[in-house]
């Protein structure tokens, strides 16, 4: 790993208060096997780190990235580094998030058992989550990038959704006003360019999804009900009507 400037303190963790860089609190020393119970304040944080990068940190060549994770997690096992385990149901992971809030907890706040946040005046991310396949020392193979499983047999459990795209708003479910923007060119980009949009109201040809929406973009009308078919160049889109509501 390159050379990293850290800025701390790491700690154990703590409770209460506005927990953040700017106003920091004093930490609660978490011993093994301690729970901290969470009665005031408004910050709780179990593991807190922070790495900041600055002048002289890192890389600039592909072969030997730099490296600067607020926390990073390994489960390490397999040739040349030990023997693999002889046992066959074992759930292993570089990082779990759980998530335990039993019962029914009305919350406009977002809750997640994991959750990656693009943080405000960012402008440089790529994605809240992202999934990497490191190289390039040999064949390397996945099942795929995102995954779905379930190890539940209570009747009525589930998922609700494989995926949800529809934009939660937490600010105006607390009371706030709106803190939703769309989408701001689609929804989903897949190979090729060819994306998938949900908008109010007919595309226009040659506007609608001019230089991101390639040939075999979707477009759908979800007032009409009609979906459209983009048969032009990215660069001047043309819309074809597929199917018209009943």
């Amino acid at each position: 790993m390159a050379r990293t400037t850290f800025s701390g303190p790491v700690r154990a963790g703590y409770q209460g208060g506005n927990a953040n860089a700017q106003n920091p609190i004093t930490p609660t020393t978490i011993n093994a096997g301690d729970v901290i119970e969470v009665n005031q304040g408004t910050g709780a944080y179990g593991f807190y780190a922070r790495v900041e990068p600055t002048v002289g940190f890192g890389s600039s060549t592909y072969q030997t990235p730099g490296e600067s994770y607020g926390v990073f997690g390994r489960s390490q096992s397999g040739a040349p580094f030990a023997t693999l385990p002889s046992t066959t149901f074992n759930h292993v992971a570089g990082v779990v998030g759980n998530f335990a809030v039993i019962g029914t907890y009305s919350n406009n706040g977002l809750m997640a058992g994991v959750m990656g946040i693009i943080n405000t005046n960012t402008l440089s991310g790529d994605a809240a989550v992202m999934a990497f396949m490191q190289g390039d020392s040999g064949v390397t193979t996945a099942r795929c990038a995102f995954g779905v499983a379930m190890a539940q047999t209570t009747g009525g459990s589930g998922f609700d959704y494989g995926i949800d795209l529809k934009m939660q708003d937490p600010v105006l479910d607390g009371g706030g006003p709106s803190g939703v923007i769309p989408y701001k060119k689609a929804n989903i980009r897949m190979e090729d360019d060819v994306v998938v949009m949900v908008d109010a109201g007919a595309p226009v040809d040659g506007t609608t999804g001019d230089n991101f929406a390639g040939i075999g973009s979707m477009y759908i009308d979800s007032t009409a009900g009609n979906l459209y078919l983009q048969t032009g160049v990215i660069t001047s889109p043309v819309w074809k009507l597929v199917t018209r509501a009943a």
